[in-house]
């Protein structure tokens, strides 16, 4: 079997990953999460060099307690 060599273009990766489409994918993703996980928990979007970034957080105390007790954002990642 032939030894397969793969060369990735990075500049090539990091204009995708920072393109429109990939930016407003994240934030969808954030806002959708943010919204499941209750009203307690708030998404930040936060521009980057190389890659689109989104957080999703508690936004008060109560989040952060319902985070503590029950792991809400864990249940939410993937879920639809």
């Amino acid at each position: 079997m032939a030894d397969l060599r793969v060369k990735l273009n990075i500049r090539g990766i990091n204009e995708i990953m920072t393109s429109r489409g990939v930016t407003a994918r994240v934030v969808r993703e954030a806002q959708r999460m943010s919204a499941q996980a209750g009203p307690n928990f708030e998404y930040d979007v936060v521009p980057h060099k190389w890659t689109a970034r989104a957080f999703v957080r508690p936004a008060n105390m109560a989040g952060r307690k319902e985070q503590a007790d029950h792991a809400v954002l864990e249940r939410v990642v993937g879920s639809r």
